[in-house]
């Protein structure tokens, strides 16, 4: 399978997208390209939303298992193993940009609209270093292995947005405090009175209405689901189609969390707002909430590429993972802890203790 080229208009080498620059750039001759210019009609599809249950029913049990590619190289011709999910790399050989649609095509949606990188490659170094340097109770020779670690990868992960209009039927109870004084002797013999709080339920049902709109779903393993929320804050104002030159130079991946199960995840989302809805709507000072019946309609869903920069390290035996959005530079990430460290500030905080309690007593 060949790969695409992104030739400069000028010496004829590989281009890649250049975050901040916004254009084509030539790392050969230093020459800037112009990306291809979008259209009005591209621009609207790519902010368009799709019905999610029409999809849903059209391309449920077509979704074949992507198989792993072997791409050759426009530039050199060596040929490069792309892993199942991925789209678009890098040469093995000579590190030029390759893209392969193989597995966008095999995947049965295709993305809509793709949010280039704003930050650059050294911006997002730099967040990591950062980062890295604000955790305290890391080892102290984890900054050294930080420095000699190699740069940041860029890679865009497929994203699914979705939008709905809920309906909640519930039932529950809804509890008001009352203060109860009772009046009994102490231990000295004494009368006192006592105050506590008696809870009166009285039955509650009711519907409630709850909108989202694009609810973020990751459809890629490439990112640990407790570091997902670096995925968040998008200006999708910045959306575009997604044209092959927004992506010279970076990995691109297809969905690996398929339209029905991202769906499912967004939902379990929904429920948390769905519950708080109904507690507001029982009101009160507590609330039981026995049932709810959910219907869902106006379902409505966006195939998107999002920007990150991943940085990988291993610090002894083990590997870890810090994330920066690449249109936001939030950071996430997985670090090692020094036992030590956390040792030391805990003995801290118990002496402290001990002579705060020691003055308290003269």
């Amino acid at each position: 399978m060949a790969g695409r080229a992104f030739p400069c208009s000028n010496c004829g080498a590989s281009l890649t997208f250049a975050p901040g620059v916004g254009r084509l750039s030539c790392a050969t001759c230093g020459t800037s390209n112009d990306l291809p210019a979008v259209d009005d009609a591209s621009l609207a599809e790519a902010h368009e939303e799709l019905d999610f249950r029409e999809h849903l029913q059209r391309l449920a049990g077509n979704e074949p298992a992507l198989v792993q590619q072997i791409v050759d190289c426009p530039q050199c011709g060596a040929q490069t193993v792309f892993d199942p999910n991925v789209v678009a790399s890098h040469c093995a050989f000579c590190a030029s940009p390759m893209v392969s649609v193989k597995a966008h095509a095999e995947r049965q949606i295709k993305p809509r609209g793709v949010v280039p990188f704003a930050l650059e490659p050294s911006s997002a170094q730099q967040l990591f270093r950062d980062w890295i340097a604000g955790r305290w109770f890391a080892p102290n020779a984890l900054k050294h292995t930080v420095k000699s670690a190699q740069g940041v990868r860029g890679v865009y992960v497929p994203c699914w947005t979705f939008d709905a209009e809920t309906t909640s039927d519930y039932t529950g109870q809804r509890g008001i405090n009352r203060t109860v004084t009772d009046t009994r002797r102490n231990s000295q013999g004494q009368m006192e009175q006592y105050t506590r709080i008696e809870t009166d339920w009285y039955p509650a049902q009711g519907r409630v209405y709850v909108t989202f709109d694009d609810e973020l779903v990751l459809a890629s393993h490439s990112i640990p689901k407790h570091l997902a929320g670096v995925l968040e804050g998008w200006d999708t104002s910045k959306l575009v189609p997604p044209a092959d030159d927004y992506m010279a130079g970076f990995t691109v991946e297809a969905y690996q969390v398929g339209l029905e199960a991202g769906f499912a995840e967004a939902q379990e989302r929904f429920a948390s707002a769905i519950d708080g809805a109904v507690r507001a709507d029982i009101g009160g000072h507590q609330q039981r909430v026995f049932n709810i019946d959910t219907h869902y309609g106006a379902i409505q869903f966006k195939h998107l590429l999002l920007p990150v920069w991943i940085a990988s390290y291993k610090f002894g035996e083990k590997s870890y993972r810090v994330v920066v959005n690449g249109q936001t530079g939030k950071v996430q990430g997985d670090r090692p802890w020094s036992v030590w460290k956390i040792a030391g500030a805990v003995i801290a905080v118990a002496i402290v203790a001990a002579v705060v309690f020691a003055m308290l007593q003269r």
